[in-house]
């Protein structure tokens, strides 16, 4: 912290417009703004995690931290210049710029404090191990071989078994043929004696398998009668039924709360482009539930708040595979 305290805030200031994704623009000195930077791999096992830099450019970009002030301290443009040169005097020595708490601008270099750094990434610098993919194992793929075949052989066993036990169709006849008329209740008339003969044996078969014909059909109709209810009941669902991910993000924006720590997804110009993007990470993940936030004149999505930072830290690290590029804010 410095002597004076209009410095820390203009300070604070441009540390809240740097990690809410706008550049700014320094009247006199040049524009800063943040730029990610991917994964970087260092060996054939370790890589650098990627990460977000502060860079200087000599063009306009973003905006005016003239117009910001204006717009923070109620002021006119005149105003809001007076304010500017004052804190650029105070903190701008040569070709050095020192913002403290956010970082220095030396030659067209900025270097970051580590208190801002850690708001940038606070999953850290640290290189990550790439653990080596998994040989092919013979033994095992050896072994689900050998299960196949085991299986395939006990199941041809068991159908050569069970077929053993059923009757050849000239067994079946001959027993038909040695039973008497009067015991198997058979009228005495011709064409009831017929049916212990050859003829009147088929004629059982046929009688049989019209029987399992019409039990067959029974069963047909009775599951064309079961999918006909099952589609009626298909048809009687609401046809207004939305994704419960997407009628759960509401576009109107709430206020952030003081001393909070927000896990922010992302910052948009408009509250409609911010719920669209709570309701595609609510898709991506079930577990997720994000809010939307004013901050300044732009919205922020946020999937998690705690009024402590550990907490916020420890569901970046669960969910960065899912979201990667998740910071931490904290409500002034």
């Amino acid at each position: 912290m410095s002597n004076y305290p209009m410095v820390d805030e203009v300070n604070r200031l441009v540390g809240n417009l740097l990690a809410g994704g706008s550049g700014v623009f320094l009247p006199g000195v040049g524009s800063l703004f943040v730029e990610r930077r991917g994964a970087r791999r260092l060996s054939k096992r370790t890589v650098l995690p990627p990460c977000r830099v502060v860079s200087f450019s000599s063009q306009q970009q973003g905006v005016s931290l003239v117009d910001e002030l204006a717009r923070t301290l109620h002021c006119d443009a005149a105003g809001a210049q007076d304010v500017y040169d004052r804190w650029l005097s105070r903190t701008r020595e040569g070709d050095v710029l020192t913002m403290e708490g956010v970082g220095v601008l030396k030659f067209k270099n900025f270097t970051l404090a580590p208190a801002f750094d850690r708001l940038l990434n606070p999953q850290g610098h640290e290189p990550v191990r790439i653990k080596p993919a998994r040989q092919f194992d013979w033994a095992l793929w050896i072994g689900v071989a050998a299960i196949v075949i085991a299986a395939g052989f006990g199941g041809a066993e068991f159908l050569r078994t069970n077929s053993s036990d059923i009757p050849e169709p000239g067994t079946a006849a001959e027993v038909a043929q040695t039973v008497p008329a009067a015991d198997a209740g058979i009228p005495a008339d011709s064409s009831a004696t017929a049916g212990v003969t050859d003829d009147g044996t088929a004629t059982a078969v046929a009688g049989t398998k019209a029987a399992e014909t019409d039990v067959a059909g029974s069963s047909a109709a009775g599951a064309a009668g079961t999918a006909d209810s099952a589609g009626d009941r298909a048809d009687a669902k609401p046809a207004g039924l939305r994704p419960g991910s997407a009628a759960r993000v509401s576009t109107e924006p709430a206020s952030l709360v003081s001393g909070h720590r927000y896990v922010v997804l992302g910052v948009f110009s408009t509250p409609e482009n911010a719920a669209r993007a709570a309701a595609d990470a609510e898709a991506r993940d079930a577990s997720v539930r994000c809010g939307v936030y004013r901050f300044g004149n732009k919205f922020m999505v946020s999937p998690f708040e705690a009024p402590d930072a550990e907490a916020c830290t420890l569901f970046i690290r669960n969910y960065s595979d899912r979201f990667p590029g998740l910071w931490t804010y904290t409500a002034r």
